[in-house]
């Protein structure tokens, strides 16, 4: 709460004051003034809270537990897997697993089939909201298996216990027994549901897997006939491909080997051959041609030529060339050479003959290579085709056996009753309802009404504008402070509407019945500051008056004059509120004579001011209600009035109407030595009183200062603390001590 909003100037607010009060006391002083306010709103929001938690349907709640295994049992062992995977595999896929599973506990599904089972849309103690039978029940129309599914899934609730594997499935009812019972029917139908959900993928399966093993039956029966008509067809029943290509590789082996042979055979034989071209052209006598030179044949003919030439050379040189001898041996020479060149010739046509069958050899195993080639090719695609279609004819073998394996699996698997959830606990009834929270919510409903009591007295406080303490008017320019005076016991509040305020002489007064009291203290030390308040003037004329009614303004004025007239000065109360006057009340005395019978001059003043009980106290009373007060306050008849009373009287003190609701008290301020402005403790506007004051200081008042009337100490609120700690209590003989005391001998207030 700031200070502006306190309606204090900045650093006026709660905060650390110049008496060294706390924060934390102001704070307190807050609460404690406005308990009661605290105390009505915490009963307030406790009571409503305690009424509206005891017309809250009470509500149930039971639990059944299911364990949810890692994995399901292996009963046909670890070779035969499941069609629906049970396993829930690593901590973060078993975290969203159970969550999962949560999900499916709480689904429209799952509810939908329990309501359908139990028969709960006729069933009027699942529809019905107290224990005892309504008479009005449902609608028929409201009343359907949509709406009881819609129902029972807000009943439902699932959590997962921490660090394990068990799932809690609770039911909340205001039926403890139908509570029970729909734990136990949805966790038996959530264990259903693995069950049929287990039954009914594994039977599909099984169907999808029979009409996948027919097709791939007639799929491989048609691989196996296809590989059965290629092998007929290529020759590959007795021997295999395999084989066949291996013979195939050896002959061209072979065929190649021999064809090189012959290849390396006919480039000898045509070097040969070139050699022979060359033989071709010398003399057979000169021929070097090795298949020549080898020959025995030409040989022997060489060596019966040489010797021909020589027999022809000695008869040449015997007989002479033209003799008969001569001529016979040159004869036997030419058939010999003869011999020779046909020797020779034989011999290079062998040779040629030799070159043309190599030749042909080699043409022959060159064509048999290129067959060889062929048909290895021919075997080559041959293998292709033949290894597709066998390996078509496994491959759809191989898939038929997994397929049909499967199959008999999925058969087997459809028929175990097992899933990986098992029930553990089953729901029982329990008759401890679990809403209302009566203890939490009455503690929660005070703290609450504590804390609105507390709030809204702050708030309260921060919108009173009220004058409270000495602090807040002390802010006010102009306005001296001069004291308190606490709140008298036994006294009242006036009602609102009554046309004349209420006396009542014990309260009025306590001062002068009562002198011990703290409200007579308190009075004295008001005297005590005012006589110092201006120690130069005689202050012999006072006013007293208030920004507004009912402040106690008549009250104050005469306690002060009390106090002073217990001082031992003559002292004269004047009631110049001709409007409401109550002086005369308050002392027991008539007021059909006063100010207005003098100021009309139909009496004296002494006939007209009266004794009262206090000693040294006299009474001036109002007289009967004049039609113009305030020009009646103006005349010089009561200037004049004023003057002689100050003559008899050591002390004038005029209690005057509110400053402002009329100019009575303005115009009076100018004729007196000083005004007195009493506020009540907490009912004083900040606002009026400083329009009061400014009201009075504008027409040149002498403003003397500020009495704060009707302050409670035993509230000890906004430091109020502070005054009780001087010990305004019963002083006993302090008294006669301080009425012993004459005018200008006051003690300082201590």
């Amino acid at each position: 709460m700031s200070s502006e909003q306190n309606g204090l100037p900045e650093g006026q607010g709660f905060d650390q004051t110049g008496d060294g009060e706390p924060i934390i006391q102001q704070y307190l002083a807050v609460l404690l003034k406005r308990k009661l306010l605290i105390f009505i709103v915490f009963f307030l929001v406790l009571g409503g809270v305690t009424l509206w938690t005891y017309m809250q349907t009470k509500i149930y709640r039971s639990v059944a537990t299911v364990i949810v295994d890692r994995r399901a049992p292996q009963v046909l062992g670890k070779d035969v897997g499941e069609v629906v995977e049970l396993s829930t595999g690593s901590y973060w896929s078993n975290k969203e697993y159970m969550k999962t599973q949560e999900a499916v506990i709480t689904s429209e599904r799952l509810a939908r089939k329990v309501a359908e089972k139990k028969l709960l849309v006729n069933n009027i103690k699942f529809w019905s909201r107290t224990n005892k039978a309504k008479s009005a029940q449902l609608q028929q129309e409201e009343r359907t298996l949509e709406g009881a599914a819609a129902r029972l899934r807000k009943l439902i609730s699932a959590k997962t216990v921490r660090d394990s594997n068990i799932l809690e499935i609770a039911v909340e009812h205001p039926r403890p027994s139908m509570a029970a019972k729909l734990a136990n029917a949805v966790a038996a139908q959530y264990l259903n549901e693995g069950l049929d959900r287990k039954a009914s993928y594994t039977t599909k399966a099984a169907k999808w897997l029979h009409t996948q093993l027919d097709d791939l039956k007639k799929k491989l029966t048609a691989a196996e006939d296809a590989l059965y008509a290629y092998k007929k067809k290529n020759d590959i029943i007795s021997v295999s491909l395999e084989d066949r290509q291996t013979l195939i590789n050896s002959r061209m082996k072979r065929i190649y080997d021999a064809f090189n042979d012959t290849r390396i055979k006919r480039l000898a034989v045509e070097a040969r051959l070139n050699q022979l071209k060359v033989a071709q052209t010398q003399n057979p006598m000169e021929i070097s041609f090795p298949p020549v030179l080898e020959n025995a044949t030409i040989q022997t003919l060489k060596d019966s030529y040489i010797k021909e030439q020589r027999a022809l050379a000695a008869l040449t040189t015997s007989y002479g060339d033209k003799h008969p001898s001569v001529q016979e041996q040159v004869v036997k020479v030419d058939l010999s050479l003869k011999d020779l060149e046909r020797e020779v010739k034989a011999v290079l046509l062998s040779v040629k003959a030799q070159f043309q069958e190599v030749r042909d050899n080699e043409k022959k195993l060159a064509a048999e290579m290129e067959r060889a080639k062929r048909e290895a090719h021919a075997i080559n695609k041959q293998e292709v085709d033949y290894h597709r279609l066998k390996r078509e004819q496994e491959n759809t073998a191989q898939l038929y056996g997994v397929v049909l394996s499967r199959w008999k699996e999925s058969n087997l698997s459809s028929q175990l009753p097992f899933t990986n959830v098992r029930p553990l606990d089953r729901a029982v009834i329990n008759t401890a309802a679990v809403r209302p929270r009566v203890t939490v919510n009455m503690l929660l409903g005070g703290l609450l009404g504590l804390l609105l009591g507390i709030a809204l007295a702050f708030v309260v406080e921060t919108m009173d504008r009220t004058v409270k303490t000495q602090e807040e008017i002390d802010l006010i320019p102009g306005l001296p402070y001069l004291g308190m005076v606490p709140k008298i016991p036994g006294s009242q509040k006036l009602k609102e509407g009554k046309r004349r305020p209420a006396s009542n002489p014990e309260v009025d007064l306590i001062v002068h019945r009562n002198p011990g009291s703290t409200v007579a203290e308190q009075c004295r030390s008001i005297r005590t500051n005012l006589l110092f308040a201006s120690p130069d003037s005689a202050m012999s004329r006072l006013l007293v008056s208030s920004a507004g009614p009912r402040e106690g303004k008549t009250t104050t004025a005469a306690s002060l004059a009390i106090t002073m007239a217990q001082a031992g000065s003559r002292v004269l109360l004047v009631d110049t509120d001709m409007r409401r006057p109550r002086l005369h009340r308050i002392f027991g005395v008539a007021n059909q004579t006063g100010v207005t019978t003098i100021l009309a001059g139909d009496a004296a003043i002494e006939d007209v001011v009266k004794d009262t009980e206090v000693p040294n106290l006299f009474l001036l009373p109002s007289g009967i209600t004049p039609p113009n007060p305030a020009e009646l306050c103006q005349s010089e008849k009561f200037k004049k009035l004023l003057d002689d009373l100050g003559d008899r009287y050591d002390r004038v003190i005029m209690d005057s109407p509110p400053i402002m609701l009329v100019t009575d008290a303005v115009v009076l301020s100018t004729l007196v030595d000083g005004a007195l402005i009493v506020v009540r403790s907490g009912s004083t506007s900040r606002v009026a009183l400083t329009e009061a004051t400014r009201h009075l200081l504008d027409v040149g008042s002498k403003v003397l200062g500020c009495i704060l009337n009707d302050f409670d100490l035993e509230k000890r609120s906004y430091g109020y603390y502070r005054y009780s700690r001087y010990g305004y209590y019963r002083y006993g003989s302090r008294y006669q001590a301080y009425s012993s005391i004459k005018d200008g001998e006051e003690e300082a207030p201590g």
